[in-house]
């Protein structure tokens, strides 16, 4: 079976989609299903898989098992457009696939591959990633209803299968694809990191306030994602505040980045409430220190607002750190009923003495670390899931996608372009 993705970027930084797809076409790949990677940005992709690298696209991946990447040249009319030259080349891509999944919803560059889809018979899948949930629609729900009405809603509802993450993703975000069909499967997750884990050394020897906070016995509250307002981390610097305030002392590390005026803002906050020494921004961490930096956690918090999934999550209770975090989560009774994780309210005063509970009782939370990584691999593995997103490719091929379908014109540019490769 031949899948290719196309997602805009492949940049962690971006957080979960890119992560997920990385992941994905990985474990399909060595599953035996060749797995293409189409992307405007080859950021933090495996320097081998990137076949255009060198200035021309390459046929095959360098080996069987490893994902093929390759970059595509954006359009002059915009970051998430491509040109009309890009698009022959992208049906070159896709017009051998068995099933072509495209990620997220706001972007014109799936509006055009989903026509081409459609006009060449191959089935494609699109994964939402919460971003038809309610509290995304309402940022900027203007331009996102336009768009729905202008394509968005037709490339929904002509998808062999919209992939949702849960149940209650589903719930809220269905009535925009009411005559779609969907599928409710979880992320597929590349936990090879995680079986090994590395310990705490290395986080703390990277990070001084992991280090000191370790040695002066202080609890250390972890939060570790894209630094973005829906991620409510107002709220945990808050609660730190509160913390401080009933004489509970607790070492924040905030990892990740975000936009620098949201990060300012941040900064700014916990100064003024004067915790700008207890609470610690570390930037992006990856790799082995990332899982050693959720060992050392006592605590993982996500006060989100909105999460189809929560990547992050999962990271954390595969590291045995019991989690907290709220009902803007749609995992969240799943989390619940793990017994590795623990649901509040999503208000500053509920997190602190949700926290507050945890901590002063090692008991329940070694309780908790227990439950949690059993659950992950129980539940997440890639023995467990790649049948099941096979079973979707599968489905989504039965479906018959073809219907005429109008080319969307757009300046010509460049053909596909040699990868910017970091790293």
């Amino acid at each position: 079976m031949q899948i290719v993705h196309f997602v805009d970027t492949t940049d962690l930084r971006d957080g979960g989609v890119p992560r997920f797809v990385l992941d994905a076409a990985r474990v399909m790949a060595e599953a035996g299903h060749p797995s293409t990677i189409l992307t405007t940005d080859t950021t933090d992709s495996p320097h081998a898989w990137i076949g255009n690298r060198m200035g021309h696209a390459a046929i095959t991946p360098l080996k069987a098992t490893m994902p093929l990447v390759l970059h595509v040249a954006r359009s002059k009319v915009g970051k998430n457009v491509l040109s009309a030259e890009t698009m022959r080349d992208v049906r070159a891509s896709i017009k051998n696939a068995d099933v072509v999944h495209l990620h997220c919803v706001w972007s014109i560059a799936n509006l055009q591959i989903a026509a081409a889809c459609r006009a060449m018979g191959v089935p494609y899948i699109v994964s939402s990633h919460g971003m038809l949930d309610d509290w995304s629609m309402a940022q900027g729900e203007l331009k996102k209803k336009l768009y729905m009405r202008l394509g968005g809603r037709v490339m929904l509802e002509r998808a062999a299968r919209v992939h949702c993450t849960a149940q209650a993703e589903v719930d809220q975000s269905k009535k925009w694809f009411a005559n779609g069909r969907e599928y409710t499967l979880p992320y597929l997750m590349d936990l090879s990191d995680f079986r090994e884990l590395p310990g705490t050394a290395l986080a703390q020897s990277e990070f001084a306030c992991v280090r000191e906070a370790k040695a002066n016995g202080t609890p250390v509250v972890l939060f570790l994602s894209r630094l973005h307002e829906k991620k409510g981390l107002e709220l945990l610097i808050e609660s730190a505040a509160q913390m401080r305030d009933d004489g509970k002392n607790v070492c924040v590390v905030i990892a990740g980045t975000g936009e620098a005026r949201y990060v300012s803002g941040l900064k700014r906050l916990a100064s003024k409430l004067h915790v700008d020494d207890c609470v610690h921004f570390v930037g992006m961490v990856k790799g082995s220190t990332k899982v050693s930096l959720y060992q050392c956690a006592d605590l993982f918090v996500l006060p989100t607002r909105q999460e189809n999934f929560g990547l992050v999550l999962t990271e954390a209770m595969a590291c045995g750190t019991p989690v907290v975090t709220t009902q803007g989560t749609d995992i969240w009774k799943d989390i619940a009923r793990s017994g590795g994780g623990v649901i509040v309210q999503h208000t500053a005063s509920a997190i602190a003495e949700e926290v507050t509970k945890l901590l002063e009782n090692p008991a329940k939370l070694a309780m908790m670390a227990s439950k949690a990584r059993p659950w992950v691999f129980a539940n997440f593995d890639e023995t467990v899931l790649t049948p099941k997103f096979v079973q979707m490719y599968q489905t989504a091929m039965g479906q018959n996608t073809q219907m005429e379908a109008k080319p969307v014109h757009i300046p010509a540019m460049q053909r596909l372009q040699p990868a910017a490769v970091t790293g």
